[in-house]
């Protein structure tokens, strides 16, 4: 009987998801997709965001099939806000809405269709895809503070390396005025924080075994992004200095917004492997 009423639980949970699928067809064929490919949003990893979601849901499958439990009223106390902001979305072409309204209802359907076992099984797949909400434009008064801070750290490093720089608010210029540096809104670092954000939090759930460490490398990415920012920084600075300041604000500035990631995936890994061999030591002592 237990198992019959199961099948019909999944059966109804499967067609609401269609039904939410429908309702935000919109925002999933449209409004989302043109958020993804604008400029200056510049969220092109958003693409990757529900396919790891989706992968991590496999990875968990069995974990999520044993916790299914029994239905409960109080997922519909976040079904019901979900729908209404869901709602303004909808019809007030806010994006952030929308998606805010979408995850809001899969966690709310899901509680109240398997239980909270369930829902904490599935949190971190569902919660990840707040990555998809289009924030970059929206923070834009942080960026000037994240150029500031990069071009401080960066001139300090190049002082400290022996090579003279003056700096100027955002700019990094030359003594003898060969070239002249102005780190640009675009190069703030807030578009690649927040795609190292999403992949320090995709890393950090496979790689450490508790929620804790889990937040701790997290939070831990934010000052990550900002120095693989900063190591883009100095190396145009460097290539100005020592190649061409034609190259380095042209050809190399094009190009070198890989830096930021290798800098960042290698400062990632390494601190992660810090966290794992701290908690062995506490573990041990």
């Amino acid at each position: 009987m237990r198992f019959k009423e199961l099948h019909v639980r999944v059966g109804l949970f499967a067609v609401s998801l269609l039904a939410m699928l429908w309702g935000y067809q919109l925002m999933l064929m449209r409004h989302v997709p043109n958020v993804f490919n604008e400029p200056l949003e510049d969220m092109s990893y958003g693409w990757y965001i529900p396919l790891f979601s989706l992968y991590v849901l496999w990875q968990e499958r069995r974990k999520i099939v044993e916790s299914l439990g029994k239905p409960s009223v109080i997922g519909l106390l976040f079904v019901l806000p979900s729908l209404f902001v869901g709602f303004l979305g909808i019809r007030g072409l806010q994006v952030r809405f929308e998606i805010l309204g979408f995850i809001g209802l899969l966690f709310g359907l899901t509680w109240t269709f398997f239980g909270r076992r369930t829902v904490g099984s599935a949190i971190f797949p569902i919660g990840f895809l707040l990555f998809c909400m289009p924030l970059h434009s929206y923070l834009d008064l942080v960026t000037i503070h994240l150029r500031l801070l990069a071009v401080s750290i960066a001139a300090g490093t190049l002082q400290g390396c022996g090579v003279e720089i003056v700096r100027q608010g955002t700019m990094l210029a030359s003594p003898t005025g060969a070239f002249a540096i102005d780190i640009a809104e675009p190069c703030s670092g807030l578009r690649s924080l927040f795609a190292m954000m999403a992949l320090t939090a995709g890393y950090a759930y496979f790689t450490q075994p508790t929620w804790f460490r889990r937040g701790l490398l997290f939070a831990l990415s934010i000052p990550i992004a900002i120095l693989g920012n900063v190591s883009r920084i100095f190396s145009i600075v460097i290539v100005a200095a020592t190649c061409s300041a034609d190259f380095a604000t042209g050809f190399y500035h094009d190009y070198s917004g890989y830096i930021v990631f290798l800098v960042a995936i290698l400062l990632m890994v390494a601190t992660g492997g810090l966290i794992t061999k701290g908690a062995e030591k506490c573990a041990a002592s």
